[in-house]
């Protein structure tokens, strides 16, 4: 994640939508947390914090506690297509934090007809081979 340091404690990076909702940025590798960072140029004294899981699920209970919406490896330019594309990138912060908390629980549920996962209240089905 991206944070900086002030007098009150931290403060965490969080970034706008297409929908006007606020979203905090989570970066899969520090690379792109960097190139974040470079390309989109928030200004200030901000930082590239590496945070495990558990550090991730306080901040979400604590600085970004009224942030609903967690982007995956956001796109960093401006402009409204981009927010756009980073509302599709985003997920309900319940569900991140379940995944965080619970990982082996959140894993997609396999059935015969492949994986089934559900997004937005729609369920997906993606083939897989027949097994022989």
């Amino acid at each position: 994640m991206i944070a900086r340091h002030r007098s009150r404690g931290m403060e965490v990076l969080r970034t706008m939508l297409a929908s006007g909702r606020e979203a905090l940025p989570v970066f899969s590798f520090e690379d792109e947390a960097r190139m974040f960072l470079e390309l989109g140029a928030p200004g200030g004294d901000w930082r590239v914090r590496v945070t495990s899981g558990g550090e991730l699920v306080s901040v979400m209970c604590g600085p970004c506690a009224t942030v609903d919406r967690v982007v995956l490896d956001p796109i960093p330019l401006p402009g409204p297509l981009i927010e756009s594309l980073n509302e599709l990138l985003s997920i309900e912060r319940e569900a991140f934090e379940g995944f965080l908390l619970n990982p082996r629980r959140s894993r997609l549920p396999v059935s015969r007809c492949g994986v089934v996962r559900r997004q937005a209240g729609v369920t997906v089905r993606t083939a897989t081979p027949a097994r022989r």
